[in-house]
């Protein structure tokens, strides 16, 4: 995947199909939320949702002006297309922390699941369970993380190479 398509995918996560629309619009100039909810067709609620989840992760920002007619306060957004790099390479690195705090729970802790898929539970309250699953009363079963870990350090060393490439 090339930068962009990293970012388009993180947009997506966490602003959503209207995120994209937004980031996809590079606007010249800077507009406000109202303005981008009628050129887009979209309603103004799910816009601002798009624009404040973009701030967010520092990909937009706004300056407020209140309107001297109506006295309510105006947002002007502006994308932050500069910081792309910037904010990939952040997020990524927040990702890898947590895959590596995941790995140390994992190999940290022993865990039992439900035959049926129900439930994951640490070996205590396996034992205080008696064994059995709360949910549906199945067995709980030793559940092997050797494989989980090895893949958890693949994705980390897949994010390795990314952040190598920014």
């Amino acid at each position: 995947m090339n930068e962009d398509e990293l970012v388009r995918e993180l947009i997506e996560r966490v602003a959503g199909e209207i995120g994209l629309i937004i980031w996809d619009m590079r606007p010249k100039e800077e507009l406000t939320d109202e303005e981008m909810s009628i050129i887009l067709g979209i309603e103004i609620n799910d816009v601002r949702r798009a624009l404040f989840s973009l701030y967010e992760i520092g990909l937009a920002e706004y300056r407020r002006k209140r309107d001297e007619d109506t006295g309510w306060i105006e947002y002007y957004w502006k994308m932050r297309y500069d910081r792309q790099r910037e904010v990939l390479r952040r997020e990524l690195e927040k990702v890898r922390e947590k895959l590596e705090e995941k790995i140390q729970y994992e190999s940290e802790n022993i865990h039992y699941m439900c035959e049926n898929g129900c439930v994951k539970v640490r070996y205590e309250e396996a034992m205080e369970l008696n064994f059995t699953c709360p949910r549906c009363g199945g067995r709980l079963e030793y559940l092997d993380v050797v494989n989980a870990i090895d893949k958890i350090r693949d994705e980390i060393r897949r994010i390795d190479e990314i952040l190598m490439e920014l």
